[in-house]
């Protein structure tokens, strides 16, 4: 008696939406193997198949005629809250992407054309993440929040940026001030920090890598980055690698600033009150050669401060620094 082959079990509903026949091919062709397929030409039609279908994970093209993929995912977002989402775009369109970001809480953004062996993998990590939490586990956010149960670490040598997120939630809120990136990580270390506003330079030195490295290690941070200097590289970077929770340009308006913070600290909420739910916004592990720089980084924050600092700082960020990256500061 012959044997039945078993087939393998998927590992989850993906939704591929592409207005291309092609990349829907492609795309299908690729993932079928591993996963429930289903494709939608446009962002209406995907709609439609997500009132119906409990999809794992949401593939979206950015360009598509009628509805933009960001415009779409902030739909999706709303229609199916547990469902990844993953967006295919190019390096050029920055506007869309920072709506991504903002509105969508995009997972990861892959850049076309695709690697084929990394795709299936993004994809497989999306769909365990959806799996592992059922639609009604999701926290609810119904109910009045106050901001000022959190503790916000503001990363900024310009002290008027203190005084706009003072204006932005009121009086009572805690916001930690670090000038410098050494400040920074002594504040990380001795507070129970929620939330991060940051510009991406801070004394001209590039605050995104230790970013990345406090998101890896602390999953229920939420983080806001401002910058005046973007680019569609950086801002997809830090969020495959850093999850960056909102990204604003400057100069930051305080109506955008307010809901951003709003929204974050919504975000941070929804973490406390369901810890796995930081999974969704797991980030890809930072190389050894970034953190490297990153400490180094770091300790030429330390050494500038050094001049004009109190020793109590000094022995501070020491400890700090010890305690969070396992070395001494050099003298």
């Amino acid at each position: 008696m012959t044997e039945a082959v078993r087939t393998p079990e998927k590992l989850g509903q993906v939704l591929c939406v592409d207005d291309e026949p092609s990349i829907l091919r492609s795309l299908q062709w690729l993932l079928k193997k591993q996963f429930d397929v289903k494709t939608a030409a446009s962002g209406n039609e995907a709609l439609a198949l997500l009132e119906t279908n409990d999809f794992d994970v949401i593939v979206s093209d950015q360009r598509m005629p009628g509805m933009m993929g960001s415009e779409f995912l902030h739909e999706a977002r709303r229609i199916s809250p547990r469902a990844m989402r993953i967006l295919l775009t190019g390096y050029s369109d920055l506007p869309a992407i920072l709506r991504s970001v903002n509105d969508g809480e995009v997972f990861r953004f892959v850049n076309k054309p695709w690697n084929i062996k990394e795709l299936p993998k993004i994809i497989a990590d999306a769909a365990s993440i959806a799996k592992s939490q059922a639609a009604e586990s999701l926290p609810d956010t119904d109910g009045e929040l106050d901001v000022r149960e959190e503790t916000i670490l503001l990363i900024d040598d310009d002290p008027m940026m203190g005084h706009l997120i003072a204006q932005a939630l009121g009086s009572g809120v805690k916001v930690a001030h670090a000038a410098s990136l050494a400040e920074a990580v002594a504040i990380f270390d001795e507070q129970n920090v929620g939330i991060i506003v940051s510009d991406t330079r801070v004394s001209n030195l590039d605050t995104t890598t230790m970013l990345k490295v406090l998101k890896h290690e602390h999953p229920e941070i939420v983080t806001v980055v401002y910058t005046a200097t973007a680019d569609a590289v950086d801002v997809i970077t830090l969020i495959n690698e850093g999850q960056i929770f909102r990204f604003i340009p400057k100069p930051v308006k305080m109506v955008m600033l307010k809901q951003a913070l709003m929204a974050a600290a919504l975000k941070r909420r929804q973490l406390r009150a369901s810890p796995d739910a930081a999974r969704r916004h797991a980030v890809e592990s930072v190389a050894e050669e970034d953190r490297e720089d990153m400490l180094k980084t770091i300790q030429r924050s330390a050494a500038s401060v050094a001049p004009t600092a109190g020793v109590n700082l000094l022995q501070r960020i020491g400890g700090s620094f010890k305690r969070m990256f396992g070395r001494h500061l050099p003298q």
